[in-house]
């Protein structure tokens, strides 16, 4: 659930400052940039009061704990709900509209401009795909890939130079060829009850080959320069940090959200 790597990648890129060179003033109608591979590790733990050691019957490998992959796999599906309607944590995410972003400050050359982006708009989200969840004998856990480009994220821009104002236009889009996220789970027993309890969380998210396109840009050159420039200048330092803020966020939910689930399980039901 960590494709929102590549919202935040979007929207965190209009807030970083890009130097643009004098000859890339020129009109520009259609750019595109091309990302490689990126990985970022997120690591849980959790209380460990009231919890007991790992448990040991886990490590009968040859039986398959259907009752938990099975409510967990429901679990994420239930969950293309919330990307869709939102909840009490997690705003609506397809399609997300943000009306303002900014203003922000970019410079460059002998020139100073304010930069505000309004109808920000992605669509997407929603589609994303289970491919399997398995749970190990010890650590638990599963993985699961996307496939999908994403719709396109426009935005509007103006910018004040002096006394004169400009005003620019266009349209992002976003193709991540493979997105996959993997949650590795260490799982115990409550020690009054013998019922299942989420010990550590290990979040793997890796993007393969993703595909930024911007097209259609219309009015100030200045204007599109700085966003070509920005989305040239996008390194994987950038993405790695993005993707961990957003990651921290879902990640903290989805161990209480899991842990809800295990509640209702014991030893009896891993082995079957």
């Amino acid at each position: 659930m960590k494709f929102l790597c590549l919202l935040s990648l979007l929207v965190c890129a209009f807030a970083h400052g890009a130097e643009v060179e004098n000859d890339l003033l020129s009109a520009v109608n259609h750019v595109e940039n091309h990302l490689e591979n990126t990985h970022l590790q997120l690591h849980f733990l959790s209380n460990d009061e009231n919890v007991s050691e790992d448990v040991p019957v886990l490590e009968s490998a040859d039986r398959q704990p259907r009752l938990v992959t099975d409510a967990i796999a429901q679990l994420i599906e239930d969950f293309r709900d919330v990307v869709i309607n939102g909840n009490d944590d997690v705003p609506p995410l397809d399609p997300l509209e943000i009306p303002v972003i900014g203003p922000f400050d970019y410079k460059a050359p002998a020139t100073t401009a304010q930069v505000t982006v309004n109808n920000f708009r992605m669509e997407g989200l929603r589609w994303y795909v289970l491919d399997t969840i398995h749970l190990q004998p010890d650590p638990t856990g599963f993985r699961r890939a996307h496939h999908y480009p994403l719709d396109y994220c426009t935005y509007d821009a103006r910018a004040r130079l002096g006394l004169l104002s400009h005003r620019a236009g266009g349209n992002f889009r976003v193709f991540a060829h493979r997105i996959e996220v993997g949650l590795d789970m260490r799982v115990g027993t409550n020690l009054f009850g013998g019922h299942l309890i989420l010990r550590e969380l290990n979040i793997k998210i890796d993007i393969h080959d993703t595909h930024i396109q911007i097209s259609g840009m219309t009015g100030s050159n200045v204007i599109n320069s700085f966003i070509n420039g920005m989305i040239q200048n996008i390194t994987q330092d950038l993405i790695q940090s993005e993707m961990e803020n957003v990651s921290q966020m879902l990640s903290e939910e989805l161990f209480d959200i899991i842990n809800e689930v295990l509640k209702d399980y014991t030893i009896a039901d891993i082995m079957g």
